[in-house]
């Protein structure tokens, strides 16, 4: 459980990194608030998903639900606001291929935390296609959010 944790720690710090690339793209306002709008939004999707249907459970330890906390929390978010980042490419190839790294990215994520411990399973099998489709659907509602976030701070007169 501490290594899980230690990754996790380490992964969530160097993805704030990626903020320093996506200022030039975006205002440290409207980053912060995408920030907030996608951890949001990825938390209480996985914990909803993980939590009723007893597909996935966090395990009982402390390090386990703080590196599910950061992963969640932290790492998640940073790698969808780096998706709306390669969306401003005119590479159709990048876009999509960020999209499907994205919840191949979850999928192997969940598997390795599994593996670890840090999540247990429930059932006898675990279908990672339920988690690779509430990532895209994560990445539409993400997109619909930017969306509106910007035509509202283009009405209040603020850079996005």
């Amino acid at each position: 459980m501490i290594l899980a944790f230690c990754i996790t720690l380490t992964v969530s710090i160097l993805s704030l990194f990626l903020f320093h690339i996506y200022k030039r793209k975006f205002s440290t306002f409207y980053l912060m608030l995408l920030f907030l709008l996608t951890s949001y939004l990825c938390q209480n999707t996985y914990y909803k998903l993980f939590s009723p249907y007893e597909r996935i459970s966090i395990a009982d330890s402390m390090w386990a639900k703080i590196s599910i906390k950061l992963h969640f929390g932290i790492i998640l978010p940073v790698l969808l606001i780096g998706i709306i980042f390669l969306f401003l490419s005119n590479n159709t190839f990048i876009k999509i291929s960020s999209i499907i790294a994205w919840a191949a990215f979850v999928a192997a994520s969940e598997m390795f935390y599994l593996s670890l411990g840090v999540l247990e399973q429930k059932g006898e099998h675990w279908y990672p296609f339920i988690d690779i489709a509430f990532a895209f659907i994560v990445v539409f509602v993400t997109f619909v959010i930017k969306k509106y976030l910007k035509r509202l701070m283009m009405k209040e007169r603020l850079q996005p």
